[in-house]
């Protein structure tokens, strides 16, 4: 089972799976976003553990897109998007003046939208 931490090959993200009392939560560590496996399950149609199972394969396989903002260069959050687009246009009409947004896959490859 994929419990435990994974690094970007960068080094600059770390990303945690846990389950604790049968709850599975998965999100990049220190960062507010994060997502649980029932949420996943709902929306895959898979159970649970293969629904969190293919996230994480996504994710670490470069297939997810990495949303990651940063208000007067300091990062604030990190989370897995799938429309960057949305992202950036929620950034720009929500966001604060200083605040800014960009996206990468796993293993640092950014992605321009």
């Amino acid at each position: 089972m994929p419990i435990g931490e994974y690094v970007s090959p960068d080094g600059q993200l770390k990303f945690l799976v846990t389950c604790s009392d049968g709850d599975w939560t998965i999100g990049f560590d220190g960062f507010p976003w994060h997502t649980h496996g029932s949420i996943l399950a709902t929306l895959s149609g898979l159970e649970e553990v293969p629904a969190v199972e293919r996230f994480l394969a996504d994710l670490i396989g470069n297939v997810s897109v990495i949303a990651l903002t940063r208000i007067s260069g300091e990062l604030t959050d990190v989370w897995v998007t799938d429309d960057p687009e949305e992202a950036h246009r929620d950034c720009r009409k929500y966001g604060q003046a200083e605040e800014t947004i960009e996206f990468r896959l796993w293993n640092g490859t950014p992605i321009n939208i």
